[in-house]
């Protein structure tokens, strides 16, 4: 399951190469859904596995991520980037838990988006749907269908 969808992942962000909006390049593959999929085929049981869990904390961890960065000293100048490094990941932390959707891999998506490059930061809130809203779409889409292929094996067990 894993395998397959990190392969999907990588067609679509094939088929985005050289596809631009304003000064940022549209992407599909970011590394913490390699650590989404292991999650949802390893342990489709865990409450973190749920959609809820993986669509809710990814949601989120682009909007703090996002905010925080906003808050840097490329824009204004309020915190150090080493610090927004740290502080988006925890807030996270501190609303997912709050929320009771917790997915420690969305932790690592609001880290790849303090710590892009021009490219990334360009797409500011574009970051959400495409890459992020694009990957949970597919790899809860491809662990209800995988998972479901055993009789041993249901999931979602709610939404």
């Amino acid at each position: 399951g894993v395998c397959l969808t990190l392969l999907l992942i990588v067609a679509i962000d094939h088929q985005l190469q050289g596809e631009t909006y304003k000064d940022g390049t549209l992407f599909a593959l970011i590394a913490s859904f390699a650590a989404v999929a292991t999650n949802l085929f390893s342990i489709p049981s865990s409450p973190m596995a749920q959609p809820r869990s993986v669509v809710v904390s990814h949601i989120v961890a682009v909007v703090v991520a996002v905010l925080v960065d906003y808050l840097t000293d490329q824009h204004l100048g309020l915190i150090p980037q080493w610090l927004a490094v740290s502080l988006a990941p925890a807030l996270l932390a501190a609303v997912v838990s709050y929320m009771g959707t917790i997915h420690p891999p969305a932790g690592a998506c609001a880290v790849l988006y303090i710590m892009g490059d021009e490219q990334v930061k360009n797409l500011g809130w574009l970051f959400l749907a495409v890459p992020v809203l694009l990957d949970v779409a597919l790899v809860t889409f491809m662990a209800l269908c995988i998972n479901n292929l055993s009789k041993a094996r249901a999931y979602p067990l709610y939404w």
